[in-house]
């Protein structure tokens, strides 16, 4: 396995890690209930059509989403190695 593809594995596995933790949170337990209480809003307020709709545009939201939280999360974990590094922690 190249180098790229082992820091690409390691990244992977914090980052579903951390989003395993955040699932665990009262924040997330609050969020999912105002996703669910949303989802049950769309049942009564759109036709199928509609909510059929509704639901490719917030899915693809929410890939764009966890494509930049990925990005993010793996340029974070880059810079940091880059600035210990810089300061003498790592060589």
């Amino acid at each position: 396995m190249a180098d790229q593809e082992k820091f690409k594995f390691f990244v992977d596995q914090l980052l579903e890690n951390a989003v395993k933790e955040f699932q665990a949170t009262e924040q997330y337990k609050l969020l999912r209930e105002k996703l669910d209480r949303m989802d049950r809003d769309c049942d009564m307020m759109f036709t199928k059509d509609e909510k059929d709709f509704a639901e490719e545009c917030f899915e693809l939201i929410s890939d764009a989403g966890g494509r930049e939280e990925y990005y993010v999360y793996r340029k974070g974990l880059s810079d940091s190695v880059k600035v210990l590094k810089g300061l003498g922690v790592l060589a």
